[in-house]
């Protein structure tokens, strides 16, 4: 179980440090955008290219939310570099060392922080998803279809499996900015490995393919469990074994 007052200490830091108003900011700003341009997108491409003759499908609802995975995926970039500096900062300051002094082990230190990183990532998604329902529903008179809410879940599993590859690039990363370069890389690996809605429902990190064949109909739902196996189990696998390497580093 985590340390509850380290606990505490780790959420406000993300509330009165930047990297919390950077992240709060961008789920907004996503939120807020995502039905607009969905909505206007047509009348922007053809105010740019208004000399060609091109004919545009009318905006659909599920362009709205199309447009919103699609930029939620961007965040998750800056989530994830966000969650690597976690330990690797600390490591790197030395205050790690005054922490794991004041009767808080290793197991409550990690774990402290991978608890805040999902109860802060979830905030913020409920944020965005409360957000950008409601444009949506304003703009085009609806927000739901059918597969949206398993679509927002297994989005929401996908970021508890960059909290947890966050944490573990912290723990192998020797300094934030190392960390960082090792996250990026995973993520760049995950997205070409999700070349096809069929490869990403084993991948943890496949849920934009996932929802895209969702939304245009070419994915079954009865698959889904693979899915949520895949991320459940990558991102347990990635906990235990960041804790094993934490616990025998030299601080």
């Amino acid at each position: 179980m985590p340390n509850l007052n380290f606990l505490k200490k780790e959420l406000k830091e993300f509330t009165k440090t930047p990297k919390g108003l950077i992240l709060l900011s961008l789920f907004i700003f996503f939120a807020i955008a995502s039905p607009i341009l969905a909505k206007y997108m047509n009348e922007i491409l053809l105010a740019i290219a208004s000399d060609l003759p091109i004919v545009l499908p009318e905006p659909q609802l599920k362009d709205a939310w199309l447009q919103f995975f699609k930029n939620m995926s961007t965040i998750f970039i800056v989530y994830l570099i966000i969650m690597t500096g976690v330990i690797s900062q600390e490591k790197n300051k030395g205050s790690i060392i005054l922490v794991l002094t004041k009767k808080v082990t290793r197991f409550n230190f990690m774990i402290s922080k991978f608890v805040a990183g999902i109860i802060v990532f979830t905030v913020l998604h409920m944020v965005s998803i409360l957000i950008s329902g409601w444009y949506t529903n304003y703009l085009f008179g609806a927000f739901f279809y059918e597969g949206l809410p398993i679509s927002l879940f297994i989005f929401w599993l996908m970021g508890i499996f960059f909290t947890a590859l966050g944490v573990f690039m912290s723990v192998i990363g020797k300094t934030p900015t190392s960390s960082a370069l090792l996250g990026f890389f995973g993520f760049a690996i995950l997205q070409i490995l999700s070349i096809s809605s069929r490869i990403a429902l084993f991948n943890p990190a496949g849920a934009p393919s996932i929802v895209n064949g969702i939304l245009a109909g070419s994915i079954d739902l009865g698959d889904l469990w693979i899915q949520v196996t895949s991320t459940l189990l990558g991102t347990i696998i990635l906990f235990i074994l960041g804790y094993f390497i934490f616990r025998r580093q030299e601080i």
